[in-house]
């Protein structure tokens, strides 16, 4: 498998071409107001750049949630602000990398497609997460929630994760992770946590109604790669750049 190949199976979507011909075909500009313009415009280059910090050397691919939100140029520019907020947390000297794609692994669990019985596992976030540090086996645990097998560091995210996620966060709970970092990154946290929820029902939903499969095999066979030591780390800086 050539290198273009092997990014292709990372990150799922469209070509311009395809999504004229698709179920939800981009909105005309002629029918956008000039705020609508300039958020599409937005939107669109953001994603472009996020696209090509994979070095894909293929055609541009726009992925399902984002065809979905430009259907609202406004609304998609409100959730892509939040993703800048939270993925360029490190750089702003909040919560790292790292801690970032720990939360987010803890999550997914949590998030079971209720039609295919299946945790909403893309390859591309086992790749950030090895990229930032998080060593393929540690991912594996924390997927399958085996708690004794997570680092006391990496378990104290996981903890406090699942207790957001679930409403039960206790304040003790909160006066650790303050102690760990400070209560102005302790509290960016909870809402990345809350606002990933969000994102992932969202991510769901537009997968959904585009007709596209849900399937976490391709998630699996990249940490099964990383595991067996068949691939290398991608970038660390690639998901936040």
């Amino acid at each position: 498998m050539n290198d273009a190949e092997n990014k292709r199976r990372l990150l799922h979507g469209r070509t311009k071409k395809e999504l004229a011909k698709s179920s939800l075909p981009l909105p005309d500009p002629a029918s956008l107001d000039d705020e609508e313009r300039v958020a599409f415009a937005y939107v669109v280059q953001r994603s472009e750049r996020f696209f090509q910090s994979f070095k894909d050397g293929t055609d541009y691919r726009l992925t399902p949630l984002f065809q979905g939100l430009l259907q609202s140029p406004k609304l998609a520019r409100l959730w892509a602000h939040f993703g800048d907020f939270y993925q360029t947390s490190e750089m702003r000297g909040s919560f790292t990398n790292r801690e970032r794609d720990v939360g987010l692994l803890s999550l997914l669990p949590l998030l079971t497609n209720s039609r295919t019985g299946k945790i909403p596992l893309s390859p591309i976030w086992v790749t950030w997460a090895v990229g930032t540090g998080v060593a393929p086996k540690d991912i594996e645990a924390i997927l399958e929630g085996r708690v004794d097998d997570i680092s006391p560091e990496d378990r104290q995210l996981f903890e406090f994760v699942r207790e957001t996620a679930t409403g039960g966060l206790t304040k003790e709970m909160f006066d650790g992770l303050v102690a760990r970092w400070s209560v102005k990154t302790a509290i960016e946290f909870i809402s990345f946590v809350t606002w990933r929820i969000g994102l992932l029902r969202t991510v769901q939903a537009h997968w959904g109604i585009q007709d596209l499969l849900s399937d976490n095999s391709e998630g699996y066979k990249v940490l099964r790669e990383y595991i067996e030591g068949k691939r290398e780390p991608e970038d660390y800086n690639m998901a936040s750049d």
